[in-house]
């Protein structure tokens, strides 16, 4: 399909059968360990019927899948995924490849089945939970149609695989491509990932009467081998490009080459040499604006998984010595793959299935705020597709450019397409009102702070009603904190501009609650009669641990407290050692000890009805002390123990809200 998209190889162990069919599956597998995806994919399904014994059936169906998911297949994929389930492959990421595979062809009840299979093995799987993401986006935005015009180039694409567009000249009137097209060269070699012949970079200038033919380059730079994926220096008189070099049943990987424009001709290419091993891959370079960072694709070790982007620096634009490659990190780099990078500004724009999309390949595009941090976002529909979408370039100064699609109704598999990204003036705001949680009463005076990801703050102080409003920036990560004298600092939920192609007004309604009283924290325990903290309070724990973090400016004292069962003495001891188990738990989560005090205070101070009490205890009433006189005027067992449950509970009362100021 295109140049090393598929390149990561899997092995698999496979049992062979006797004579013909043992030599067939035997190619099979060298091919699908060669990354020959497509010849391996129509060995499999020969050889297929022929195996009687049912795990090694099962394993073939299963690489079957893989082969027509990585050869670009997905309908196919769908239906061997299917077969080697229910053969019961045991490898759970079968699930989620005939989910992603799902997803493409815009089976969404097919999606959502296997991802809820796929994330009730595996709940923690980054790539699950992003799959998961994937399902709501193309959801939500089902109705969506987008603010951008997208139209097939007809004069760059034919019935093979074209993409991954490049400027040539200044004027942007010159385009080289990739494509796989037979005309104009007479290449033998077939890429066996696609079953199509090995690619050539192809060029195109526009003329009056619209793109010329596209022609391929000359022998020096197309050659029997793969190549393609190209990008320019500055002045258009060098270019990167990407070759790939395969023989029979081996793979050798791919290296960036480098070729001068001399006398109407480009020069022999030299091989950069990023790769210290010959079978791994370097591919698809892009450069800075000046020239002298080059991002590229690579499966080298040190990565994130499958292909990353990574990143060589240079000193100046005359030298071609680089420094060694640095992965891009996280923020960027997934378990998935992340390919065809391309640089506009001060912007980087890239492909990858890792990120929650709308399926397959999508381009994300990626700025770094002042701290270096990456900030990623889908570029959105219709842009992106249920299809791959990759390969995306855009003059510098216009909002205009070219990309790489395999959705419907392109000429033939891999096209071309022209973007313009002409989006009107779109508004986004956030608003809300600032309640006490307790009564629900509007709160004057609170201080909030918006904080953006991309680096930018704004304050509002809220008047009698309680009530703030923000603007917000497009593209722009979210977060309010408001804080008050008197009450907790209380924070947002996360939210986010980014891909909103509509006016939006955010509704972010905070209840804060008042410390000028003890407050309880609900869902710590202890084991029965003990001070040892149970398993089941540490998601209570860790949100006192983040009430300490957002309020660094005050000390508490934590105040444990027992039903009145057994002596006074012995519950104040219990007490005072569960309190000081908690100031324990909370040292070790970095809180400074100097802001709490433990006390424990037994039976001395039973519990007094409220409101939201009786809410939950209908048979007590308001202003109601339970005291150990009046547990035992309850007739009812079972109302006694939960006054008794009520009455052994966790506080913090706040002592000071002047620490360290």
């Amino acid at each position: 399909m295109i140049i090393i998209r598929f390149i990561i190889l899997a092995g698999f162990s496979i049992a062979l059968t006797a004579c013909g069919t043992g030599r067939r599956l035997k190619k099979a597998n060298e091919a699908y360990e060669a990354g020959g995806y497509d010849k391996a994919a129509n060995l499999f399904r020969r050889v297929a019927p022929k195996i009687k014994d049912r795990t090694l059936k099962t394993e073939v169906y299963f690489k079957s899948a893989e082969s027509y998911r990585k050869s670009g297949n997905p309908v196919l994929a769908g239906r061997y995924y299917d077969m080697a389930t229910r053969g019961n492959y045991p490898d759970p990421k079968i699930f989620l490849h005939n989910a992603e595979v799902a997803l493409m062809v815009e089976n969404m009840e097919k999606a959502k089945k296997q991802i809820d299979n796929f994330r009730q093995l595996e709940p923690d799987n980054v790539q699950g939970k992003n799959l998961q993401a994937s399902y709501d986006l193309i959801l939500s935005e089902a109705k969506k149609t987008g603010k951008y015009k997208v139209e097939n180039v007809k004069d760059f694409n034919s019935r093979f695989h074209d993409y991954s567009p490049a400027y040539g000249s200044s004027d942007y009137e010159t385009v080289y491509f990739t494509s796989s097209r037979r005309e104009g060269k007479k290449k033998t070699k077939t890429y066996e990932v696609t079953g199509q012949k090995n690619t050539d970079i192809f060029r195109s200038e526009l003329t009056k009467e619209g793109w010329s033919k596209p022609s391929p380059l000359d022998n020096a730079m197309n050659t029997e081998d793969e190549e393609g994926s190209c990008v320019f220096n500055r002045n258009y008189t060098g270019m990167y490009f990407t070759r790939c070099v395969k023989e029979k049943r081996t793979s050798h990987g791919c290296e960036i080459m480098f070729s001068n424009f001399q006398n109407g001709n480009w020069s022999e290419p030299e091989d950069l040499k990023l790769m210290p091993d010959s079978s791994m891959v370097a591919a698809h370079p892009a450069l800075s604006s000046d020239g002298l960072t080059m991002y590229f694709t690579s499966n080298m070790k040190g990565g994130s998984g499958g292909l990353d982007l990574w990143r060589i620096t240079r000193g100046s634009e005359s030298e071609n010595m680089w420094s060694e490659p640095v992965n891009l990190g996280s923020e960027i780099n997934t378990e998935g793959d992340e390919m065809f990078p391309s640089v506009r500004k001060d912007t980087l724009y890239f492909a990858s299935n890792g990120h929650p999309g709308y399926g397959g390949l999508d381009i994300f595009k990626a700025v770094q705020d002042s701290t270096g941090r990456w900030m990623v976002r889908n570029m959105g529909k219709p842009i992106n597709s249920p299809s791959d979408d990759f390969g995306i370039i855009f003059e510098n100064d216009n909002e205009r450019g070219y990309f790489t699609s395999r959705r419907k109704g392109g000429r033939g598999g891999d096209d071309i397409y022209s973007v313009s990204l002409d989006i009107p003036v779109i508004e986004y705001y956030v608003a809300g009102i600032v309640r006490d949680a307790k009564t629900n009463a509007k709160i004057p005076g609170a201080e909030l702070k918006l904080t953006g990801d991309d680096g930018s703050t704004l304050k509002r102080i809220t008047g009698k009603d309680g009530a703030y409003k923000f603007r917000l920036s497009s593209n722009t990560g979210y977060l309010i904190t408001v804080t008050r004298e008197g009450y907790f600092a209380q924070k947002s939920n996360g939210f986010s501009t980014a891909g909103l192609k509509e006016n939006k007004t955010f509704t972010e309604n905070l209840a804060m609650t008042s410390y000028e009283k003890p407050v309880e924290i609900p869902n710590i325990f202890f084991e029965f009669g003990k001070a040892n903290l149970s398993k089941e309070s540490t998601a209570a724990l860790d949100m006192l641990a983040d009430i300490m973090n957002d309020n660094p400016n005050i000390a508490i004292e934590l105040l444990a407290h027992t039903d009145s069962r057994g002596s006074e003495q012995a519950n104040m001891t219990l007490s005072q050692r569960r309190a000081q188990a908690v100031v324990d738990y909370l040292t070790v989560k970095g809180i400074e000890q100097e802001r709490m005090q433990a006390r424990g205070l037994g039976e001395s101070r039973p519990r007094i009805v409220t409101r939201e009490t009786v809410t939950a205890h209908p048979f007590l009433k308001i202003g109601q002390i339970l005291d150990e006189k009046f547990i035992d005027s309850l007739s009812n067992e079972e109302q006694k123990e939960q006054c008794h449950a009520l009455n052994r509970r966790t506080e913090i009362l706040v002592v000071s809200d002047k620490y360290d100021l």
